[in-house]
């Protein structure tokens, strides 16, 4: 069920009633704070002299000085320490208390490296409170730059069964690996490339290199790992040069010369055509007559 801007009326009558029962009961802070709920649902709303006693609306007029509420959510996650996005916004780190105006439905999403993340959608009030809990599933396919790293580290590894499963499930008997590592801000990029091993060995390091960040910073990688593959065996790949009749340029040439020559063509056929004319016009014996069409 989804709350509406049609269901924001009966919603806010209803936090208006819990309110009056809080005076009857002499709770008048508590009165207020449901009034303020009524704010943020009706902000046109004012509640009539004539229909509520002088104890409401004292509390009503109380309750404008205060904060406008905000729907506010604990977020938990295990393993705790994953990052938070609210509707695609980076919102900190679990464990995490978010707060949100936004009466409409809400996208949350936790991520975690070396697990799957988790997603749910939910709509909470002004003044809603809850807390969310998240159990992260691991992701062994995230988890191959750990493995790559701890054998590059001497502990252990563990990744050539996971690099031969991928391998078999993309149906080709050779992989390669770029793993890129984000160094000291300004300092651009680390990669190191990584071949598969027969018998679930883990991935062989061919090689090694920092390059800058941007555009051209992805064209030396392109060319270094390209380079290197080439020299331990891949097959490179060379762009084939067209032969010059597939070229557009010739065929565009060409149907402009095509073009003119027609031209050529018409205009002197139309310029006989009037010698022709002019002759018979003259009395010429040959009696020859010329149509243009």
């Amino acid at each position: 069920y989804r709350f509406t801007e049609a269901t924001r009326p009966f919603l806010a009558e209803i936090f208006l009633r819990r309110g009056i029962l809080r005076l009857w009961e002499g709770k008048a802070s508590d009165a207020e704070a449901l009034f303020s709920r009524v704010r943020a649902l009706r902000p046109g709303f004012t509640p009539d002299p004539a229909l509520f006693s002088p104890q409401v609306l004292s509390a009503w007029e109380a309750s404008g000085h205060r904060p406008v509420p905000e729907a506010e959510l604990l977020l938990e996650s295990l393993p705790s320490g994953a990052q938070i996005f609210v509707d695609g916004e980076r919102r900190g780190i679990t464990p995490v208390r978010v707060r949100t105006k936004n009466i409409a439905p809400v996208r949350i999403r936790v991520s975690h490296p070396g697990y799957r993340d988790a997603e749910t959608t939910g709509q909470w009030l002004p003044g809603d409170t809850e807390i969310l809990r998240f159990s992260l599933p691991g992701d062994r396919v995230a988890r191959l730059g750990e493995l790559l790293a701890g054998a590059e580290r001497g502990k252990g590894g563990g990744a050539g069964p996971l690099v031969e499963e991928l391998s078999a499930a993309a149906g080709t008997p050779r992989i390669a690996i770029l793993m890129l590592e984000k160094e000291m801000p300004g300092e651009g990029l680390h990669a190191r490339l990584y071949v598969g091993r027969p018998a679930a060995l883990d991935p062989a390091l061919l090689g090694e290199t920092s390059f800058p960040e941007g555009k051209g910073g992805a064209e030396i990688s392109g060319k270094w790992v390209a380079d290197t593959l080439a020299a331990d065996g891949w097959p490179r790949v060379e762009r084939q040069e067209k032969p010059w009749y597939k070229s557009p340029w010739f065929w565009g040439f060409f149907l402009v010369v095509g073009v003119a020559a027609a031209f050529g063509v018409g205009g002197g056929a139309g310029g006989s055509g009037g010698s022709g004319g002019s002759g018979g016009s003259g009395g010429s014996s040959g009696g020859t007559v010329a149509v243009n069409f």
